[in-house]
């Protein structure tokens, strides 16, 4: 397949590495990746703060860099990202060619799980990993079911693609889906509260002795790595297309 990848600004200034990983493992995959010019923010921080003039600016010039581009899908490898985008998109432009690109928006497990299902793994990963499953990743792509939906029927997209990994033991803290405290603009509206809630999942992680915390939303990561360097945890974090490069 041919994919447009679509590399947020959180994800480009702060976790490049990422960025790098998603790009390797989707041409170890075989596809055809291509990587628009002229990307930007995808709004979520302007929205969040009810600041809807320059998310709208913001996001027509992301929406723009993806427009017309030839491409069978257009990939993120961040949860909360995709979803803004998504979002703003739909929001600030109701043209045909607006809702072309955002019915090729996929997040990386959603594409990887959904569209295009990775074969076979071709090297075992040994490590004992703490599923950090993300609220937007979870609540609103589908990613898994939210421990709040009664019913028995229930699934997980992020464990599915990771369990076919030799060697790898996936575990989850307690609480499992709480929020790691991040929430965008929230971590510095209210950042006591945020600082106490990434304080509480980063030990909670740690006490299941992974070696690492990995999820599919770069924030939390980000928010999370700082609340274990300064608890001083035994975990580090990794980003889910870190983990699936090691194994291809």
């Amino acid at each position: 397949m041919k994919i447009a990848l679509f590399i947020p600004c959180l994800v480009n200034q702060m976790m490049p590495d990422v960025a790098i990983a998603t790009l390797t493992l989707l041409e170890k995959l075989g596809h055809e990746v291509i990587f628009p010019a002229g990307q930007t923010c995808c709004g979520q921080p302007m929205t969040n703060s009810g600041c809807f003039d320059e998310a709208k600016n913001t996001t027509l010039k992301l929406l723009n860099a993806f427009k017309g581009v030839d491409c069978d899908a257009i990939v993120c490898p961040a949860a909360s990202c995709l979803v803004a985008a998504k979002e703003n998109f739909h929001e600030f432009d109701g043209s045909q060619e607006a809702q072309e690109v955002i019915s090729k928006l996929y997040e990386l497990t959603e594409f990887l799980h959904d569209i295009a299902p990775i074969k076979a793994f071709a090297r075992p990963v040994a490590a004992k990993i703490s599923m950090q499953m993300s609220c937007h990743g979870i609540r609103m792509l589908n990613l898994a079911t939210p421990t709040e939906q009664m019913g028995k029927q229930r699934f997980n997209k992020v464990e599915a693609v990771l369990g076919h990994i030799a060697g790898l033991e996936i575990v989850y803290p307690a609480r499992i889906d709480e929020c790691c405290g991040f929430g965008g603009t929230f971590a510095v509206d209210e950042g006591a509260v945020s600082a106490k809630m990434g304080k509480d999942k980063a030990q909670a992680h740690a006490a299941t002795g992974a070696k690492y915390v990995v999820g599919f939303d770069p924030s939390c990561l980000l928010h999370l790595d700082g609340m274990i360097r300064r608890q001083k945890l035994p975990i580090e974090t990794r980003h889910i297309a870190q983990i699936i490069n090691d194994a291809l």
